[in-house]
């Protein structure tokens, strides 16, 4: 598939299943990553990819920070760490931020870029993925797991798989340009941009077959 076809096309999967990525394709798909756009070259982010068995020791992690909030009912603790194992593979997304002349909001926004990054390779790949939230992202169990250093933050975390079979992918109808795109005139007045897709554009999309990822969780 072509660029746009895969932008075009791209969606959060509802329930992933195996076969997960190879470690070739995760390779890929990590090479994808850090191309995201990088003020200075900071590289301001850093990945941890988990499958197989390791899932079950993320899960564990997060069930231990559930239970030291010490209030969360025990399907609560379970649904948390049941998280970590509910796709055959993820990589965490960190905001590794660097001292640099660079903002820390710029950094941010690169890490997050990786993170797109990732649902689209794994889309041109033939995978499927959700970009989801981290629970209890702030504790000090799940810190650990993820090695987080001071001043480093999860930005969120992949999920990958394949698509399971009778589960439609969320529809995502076209936004219209004139309510979210504006364009600057020479009379210093904002103008909306044409309210429609380009034709090639949308002829592009067509042509591919959806597959599956995206967004979702804190972030969508």
């Amino acid at each position: 598939m072509d660029a746009l076809a895969c932008l075009m096309t791209r969606r959060t999967a509802t329930r992933l299943v195996e076969p997960g990525p190879t470690t070739e394709q995760l390779a890929v798909i990590l090479g994808a990553a850090t191309t995201a756009p990088d003020h200075k070259m900071l590289r301001p982010w850093r990945f941890v990819v988990v499958r197989g068995e390791a899932r079950a020791t993320l899960a564990t992690a997060i069930a231990e920070a559930a239970q030291a909030v010490g209030t969360l009912p025990e399907p609560v603790v379970r649904k948390a760490a049941g998280k970590a194992t509910r796709s055959p593979a993820l990589i965490a997304v960190v905001a590794a931020r660097v001292e640099s002349k660079v903002p820390v909001g710029e950094q941010d926004a690169s890490a997050a870029a990786a993170a797109q990054n990732i649902c689209l390779a794994a889309h041109a790949l033939g995978l499927a993925s959700a970009w989801k939230s981290v629970p209890l992202l702030d504790s000090a169990q799940v810190r650990a797991a993820f090695g987080l250093a001071d001043g480093e933050e999860l930005v969120g975390w992949v999920e990958l798989g394949t698509q399971a079979q009778g589960m439609p992918l969320p529809p995502r109808p076209a936004v219209p340009l004139d309510q979210v795109a504006a364009e600057l005139a020479v009379d210093g007045t904002l103008r909306p941009v044409a309210a429609v897709v380009p034709d090639q554009l949308s002829a592009s999309a067509a042509a591919a077959q959806p597959i599956g990822s995206a967004r979702s969780g804190p972030v969508g």
